[in-house]
């Protein structure tokens, strides 16, 4: 009896951790986020990993997402629509609490830096914005910075220069969010200071990240994704626990409860997944600061005689490491691990989610919405919605894992 009440005790101490955590966090109990954006938006990504990213850091937080980019837009619109139509029929069915807006790629008109133009798409930015504010009054907008058009890794693209212009709106949109009091995150900069970094380290790969100039990868959209969510306040740490293996006592365990010490096992409950490792963003994983700054799952063991260690978690090895290294910590969401092939079956579920929240709104609702049976298509497509989030949600319910250090000889 009394172990099972100190578990549960373990337990309460985890979710209130977390949940202090989640207090500095943008995102809150209940938020209905819209991505707003052009084709950027609309290739679901970033978007992807942000929702991903929540699920698998915040398991306890209820938030809902739905992406809402068409390819082409503007800030006055496109060939979905004007903002009017885009707004009333895209937009207020979701009733967001959080609105994201990414614009700006097509505003320019591919063409080089013109004042004029800036100050048109500035012109229809605020109407956008204004109606924004009708559509959802007590939404809570964060702008976005537009990402780059590459033609550093692609010298001899058509639009020469572009990204003078793309970057101005971008810059443009900062100063507007400042004035307006909404929250920003650049895309720009960073997925260009990725292009740059992987031109010098890995020439040949460094197309990869817009592969067509316009339209980046993997690795170009969890930069991206990262520079919200660092934007937002979100927690870089998924645990952090420390062993002292010559005492035999657990050190430290944030976000994490450890139970059953004995020598060099023990078990492990994490209160939060590590975001997927996944060979599409790679490039990123490599040449930017995701893991330290947003995935950081450390493990030290201090104590231990010297020699060669080998990490392994349910069974499965996961690294060899000197007791030097393992003294110092690694971070465990740099291997391939059990949590994160959880991690990564939630990833895959929410790609799933995104599909169905696709097709109810533009295969459904725009393209067919005047058929009789378009209702009938929506009500199930929102009830496979329900059950594709409640997937999502199991899937990324961390559970306790059994840990064990062996010697190499």
């Amino acid at each position: 009896m009394k172990t099972l009440l100190l578990s549960v005790l373990g337990m309460l101490v985890l979710v209130s951790a977390r949940a202090e955590e989640a207090k500095d966090f943008y995102l809150r109990e209940g938020d209905r986020v819209v991505f707003y954006g052009d084709s950027i938006t609309e290739q679901r990504l970033y978007t992807t990993y942000v929702e991903t990213f929540v699920l698998t850091r915040y398991p306890e937080l209820k938030v809902q997402f739905f992406p809402r980019g068409v390819g082409g837009d503007t800030a006055w619109g496109g060939w979905m629509g004007m903002i009017e139509e885009r707004l009333s029929r895209d937009v207020k069915p979701c009733a967001p609490t959080v609105i994201t807006s990414m614009l700006g790629m097509n505003d320019g008109g591919y063409t080089g830096f013109d004042d004029k133009v800036l100050a048109v798409h500035e012109e229809w930015y605020r109407k956008l914005i204004a109606l924004m504010q009708e559509t959802a009054p007590e939404c809570r907008i964060t702008l976005l910075g537009s990402s780059p058009y590459d033609d550093w890794a692609h010298p001899d693209t058509e639009f020469k220069g572009y990204n003078a212009a793309v970057a101005r709106i971008a810059e443009r949109s900062g100063v507007l969010a400042k004035e307006l009091g909404f929250d920003y995150a650049d895309f720009n900069a960073p997925v260009r200071a990725l292009v740059e970094t992987v031109i010098q380290a890995d020439p040949p790969n460094a197309v990869k990240i817009l592969p067509d100039a316009i339209h980046p990868g993997p690795s170009g959209h969890l930069v991206m994704a990262a520079a919200l969510l660092k934007a937002w306040g979100a927690t870089g740490v998924v645990s952090d626990v420390e062993i002292d293996a010559a005492s035999g006592k657990v050190v430290t365990a944030r976000h994490a409860r450890v139970e059953g010490l004995s020598g060099l096992t023990w078990r492990q409950s994490d209160d939060a997944l590590p975001f997927p490792m996944n060979k599409d963003y790679a490039l990123a994983m490599k040449h930017t600061a995701f893991l330290e700054e947003l995935n950081r799952q450390r493990l030290s063991v201090t104590g231990l005689e010297p020699g060669v260690y080998r990490l392994s978690i349910d069974g499965v090895d996961v690294t060899d490491a000197t007791a030097e290294v393992l003294a110092q910590g690694i971070n465990l969401a740099a291997f391939e691990t059990p949590m994160g092939e959880q991690a990564a079956r939630v990833l895959e579920l929410t790609r799933h989610r995104v599909d169905l929240d696709f097709a109810a709104w533009r295969e459904v609702r725009f393209n067919h919405g005047e058929y009789g049976k378009a209702p009938e298509a929506l009500a199930a497509l929102a009830a496979l919605n329900e059950e594709a989030v409640a997937r999502q949600r199991e899937a990324a319910r961390p559970v306790e894992r059994v840990y064990a250090l062996t010697l190499v000889p």
